[in-house]
């Protein structure tokens, strides 16, 4: 006899035909109980249906208020085909994301609380960030509380910050969203005139609101970054009244402290790798000793070691790109086994595997 207690596996075919079945009685409108209003839209639907995938549905159909007897609910600020494709999700479990409806449609999820198309809206909008949306995305990840979304998206910020501090939705930021940028010490910028050009413009861009953040704002920059001669046109541009001698004299009780941004610690650097000899198949030793990557620093002038792959890797491949980012991939390492036949020792043979690293 089978044990009671035993548990047997899932049977993934009876939860797909129940998921089938709940589907037909969807697009039938067969036994459905609560109609979802969306502008001028009817969505027909099963409040167990709904109270599983939704915290939001759940709180309202089991609360025990009138609202849990209401066969009619109307959804305020809700685009209707996004709605759809989060019903449809309820009833299938297949999600259809794309550029074009990801952030509405992770809006949506956040305010009826589906759980798992949040996770995929967001791992969506994490793989999808770039110098172009990476601010919109900080935004974004700010306003609904997603801290990977968020962090992913400030780490392009700071990496591409050359680029998009001049962008419409970079001088849009949030005031706390603009302070944590300006002061991070990430920043990929080369001179400090590039965040303090940063902050006059988010300034500017509307300076009647924005005045009373005067001087958070300038207080991110760091003055001894700036070039003497940026820093005396700093204070003789400014205009002679109140505001001018309030933001001189913050300048001034400010202690002096640098730390360098990240940007301003790159070093060009010659990188040196061996290459395999055409002729008799021994690597060539360039700029160190056998099986040895190094790079060399012109400005220090001094010989650095980046790694250390295995001493007879043969064939890897290196790539600089345009941001300083050093990949090294590919390679074989001959994998030396020892046969023997019939007790007697035979010959090894070389097996390649492959061996692959990214450095960036």
């Amino acid at each position: 006899m089978t044990d009671l207690g035993e548990r047997r596996p899932v049977n993934t075919d009876y939860a797909v035909s129940v998921l089938e079945q709940l589907k037909f009685f969807y697009e039938q409108k067969l036994l459905t109980d609560i109609v979802l209003l969306v502008e001028d839209n009817e969505f027909p639907c099963h409040k167990m249906v709904l109270a599983t995938c939704s915290s939001y549905f759940r709180a309202m159909f089991m609360s025990g208020l009138s609202e849990s007897k209401q066969t009619h609910v109307h959804l305020r600020n809700v685009d209707p085909g996004t709605l759809q494709t989060i019903i449809t999700y309820a009833y299938t479990g297949n999600l259809a994301i794309n550029d074009s409806t990801v952030e509405p449609l992770y809006e949506t999820a956040c305010f009826l609380q589906v759980e798992d198309v949040l996770l995929q809206c967001r791992d969506y909008l994490v793989k999808k960030i770039n110098a172009d949306n990476c601010v919109r995305m900080l935004s974004i990840g700010d306003l609904f509380s997603c801290s990977e979304l968020k962090q992913s998206a400030k780490r392009m910020v700071e990496h591409k910050f050359p680029v998009v501090y001049r962008q419409d939705s970079f001088l849009q930021l949030s005031h706390e969203l603009l302070l944590d940028v300006l002061s991070s010490d990430n920043l990929n910028v080369e001179k400090e005139e590039t965040v303090r050009e940063a902050a006059m413009l988010w300034l500017e861009y509307n300076m009647e609101s924005r005045s009373q953040y005067l001087s958070s704002v300038l207080s991110q920059i760091r003055i001894d970054a700036l070039s003497e001669v940026s820093q005396r046109a700093w204070f003789q541009g400014l205009p002679p009244n109140d505001k001018s001698v309030v933001v001189q004299g913050l300048y001034k009780s400010m202690p002096k402290f640098f730390k360098p941004r990240l940007g301003m610690t790159k070093e060009e650097m010659l990188i040196f790798m061996e290459a395999e000899s055409p002729n008799d198949g021994h690597p060539q030793v360039v700029g160190g000793s056998p099986h040895t990557v190094v790079c060399y620093s012109p400005q220090a002038e001094k010989v650095y070691k980046l790694c250390n792959p295995p001493g007879d890797l043969q064939k890897v491949g290196t790539l600089v790109t345009p941001d300083n980012d050093v990949f090294i991939a590919g390679g074989q390492v001959p994998l030396k086994n020892s046969l023997t036949n019939h007790g007697k020792s035979g010959n090894k043979l070389c097996c390649p595997a492959q061996w692959t690293r990214d450095l960036g």
